[in-house]
């Protein structure tokens, strides 16, 4: 899945590249001044019970890694474990980690799930139930894991099992130029009469991707889709691109960005989106919240006071659906040191790890990470309390039935493109049921 990595990478001007099992300068400068471990010592298990192990973690670039890969060296602090990180871009960790895990290696121990249907459907992920219920190496009251938002740690439960856990939340909102749009939409009426509204001297009413790619267009457009009671794909993996709701969703999205979005929106990504609106010629964006502290940093926008988040709106039986992504990590099934991960695992996914995510710029999985001051210093006090009020009521299900599919990479490549057709002029409903024939080859 590479809509949200692309999305998390881009609010970071500098990202780790290439594949690196050495410390970084960050992390000899936080060995040197010394980690402040209390708040872990807290917890009722014996940190350094595994004291002396090595573990393997492997990660892709990405805002989360920025956090963690320069507190590791507190980790081994604390807990007397070796970590041998590497870190990859996406297309290389993809297909490395694939090739490692398929040959059953023991190794990595600790992963960034990127595939989360190949990687759950293959048996690579470790079960964590037993080690979330045992008092020998989780303190189920410090590490609270009701704290993780619902729909993040469903993402990573299949039949009741916990394979994954949350180190990233993201739901999709408006971003609005309150200049502009002085009342936010709340319906998908308002938003055409917002975007018609504000569709003048030089700025563009609307936008959102249309460009004809897998990894972005469809992300967006599902807010629009399950806002109007459609679904990708239903519980059994079948596609429905082509139902009623999903063409009156794309019949909305079409007309919004052809007659109030930027020209040439039908090449357009997140990228372009973003840029335009710090820049200022967009009034109205619908995308990810992980893009907000790039819009609210005066450094990088022009628009920074006037530009803010708010919940996505309403579709045509008053109900918002709104997208949403949440990153996971997970253990691999052939490790030989399973205890020892379980360790880097809840330290990585804790409260304090995910508040120092937060205020770097992540988009964190836990509802007490969104009350830290440093994101309401870094984002306004109220856009963090209404993402986090999106994040906690966000359905996980119709991301859940297509994303962790692992044939959904093939599938939204022709739905991307049915998107985009529909945006430079097609028939909504004909391009929908051209992708859904090509889909149907397929799914599973």
């Amino acid at each position: 899945m590479a809509v949200v990595a692309l999305a998390s990478t881009a609010l970071f001007s500098v990202m780790l590249a290439g594949c690196s099992s050495s410390r970084s300068n960050d992390q000899s400068d936080v060995a040197a001044d010394g980690c402040d471990n209390d708040v872990y010592a807290q917890a009722g298990i014996d940190w350094q019970q595994y004291s002396g192990e090595t573990i393997t973690l492997s990660a892709q670039e990405h805002p989360w890694w920025n956090t963690v890969e320069p507190l590791i060296p507190c980790f081994e602090e604390l807990t007397g474990i070796t970590v041998d990180a590497s870190v990859l871009g996406e297309d290389q960790y993809v297909s490395k980690i694939a090739v490692e895990l398929s040959s059953g290696s023991s190794t990595p121990d600790v992963f960034m799930v990127n595939q989360f249907g190949q990687a759950a459907g293959s048996g690579w992920l470790e079960p964590l139930n037993e080690y979330l219920d045992d008092g020998a190496v989780t303190d189920a009251d410090w590490y609270d894991f009701e704290d993780f938002f619902e729909g993040a740690s469903d993402y990573g439960r299949e039949d009741d099992k916990q394979l994954a856990l949350p180190i990233t939340a993201e739901a999709q909102m408006l971003f609005i130029r309150d200049d502009l749009v002085p009342d936010a939409p709340t319906t998908f009426d308002e938003l055409v009469a917002a975007a018609e509204a504000a569709n003048k001297d030089g700025v563009a009413g609307f936008g959102s991707r249309a460009v004809a790619a897998a990894n972005q267009t469809p992300w967006p457009f599902g807010g629009f889709a399950f806002s109007s009671g459609g679904e990708y794909l239903d519980a059994a993996g079948t596609p429905q691109f082509a139902s009623e709701a999903n063409v009156q969703a794309l019949t909305l999205y079409s007309e919004l960005l052809t007659q109030y979005g930027p020209a040439g929106v039908s090449g357009w990504g997140f990228q372009e989106n973003q840029q335009a609106m710090q820049q200022g010629t967009l009034a109205i964006w619908t995308d990810s919240s992980t893009f907000l502290g790039s819009l609210k940093d005066p450094e990088a926008s022009q628009y920074a006071e006037e530009i803010n988040a708010y919940p996505f709106p309403a579709g045509p039986s008053g109900v918002s659906s709104p997208n949403a992504w949440f990153w996971t990590i997970g253990m691999n099934s052939k490790s030989e040191h399973k205890d020892a991960s379980w360790l880097f695992m809840q330290w990585a996914t804790s409260a304090p790890v995910s508040e120092a995510g937060a205020e770097n710029g992540a988009s964190p999985a836990r509802r007490a990470a969104w009350d830290s001051d440093g994101v309401s210093a870094m984002i306004g006090e109220d856009n963090a309390q209404r993402t986090k009020e999106a994040l906690d009521s966000v359905d996980s299900t119709p991301l859940a039935n297509a994303w962790k599919r692992d044939a959904w990479s093939q599938m939204s490549d022709p739905l991307a493109r049915a998107i985009n057709a529909a945006v430079t002029g097609g028939d909504p409903e004909s391009e929908l049921r051209s992708a859904q024939a090509s889909a149907e080859k397929v799914a599973p």
